[in-house]
């Protein structure tokens, strides 16, 4: 007797994981502590570790840029 195989997506592709200071160097002008409170969304990793997907970074900075946000 064989079991049913569940046909899975791949999860879309969200770019590279980033680390709070390359986030920090690609806004410019910023700390790796700002980008902890401030960017969103970040995934946690651990207790103290977040990363960020280079995607979402991307549209959270053009959103930013849309509504005038500094």
């Amino acid at each position: 007797m064989s079991r049913p195989v569940l046909a899975l997506k791949p999860p879309p592709d969200r770019g590279l994981l980033l680390t709070p200071e390359q986030v920090a160097q690609l806004i410019g002008g910023v700390s790796a502590a700002w980008v902890r409170r401030n960017v969103r969304p970040k995934m946690r990793i651990g207790h103290s570790t977040v990363r960020y997907f280079a995607s979402d970074v991307q549209a959270w900075l053009e959103a930013r840029r849309k509504d005038g946000a500094t």
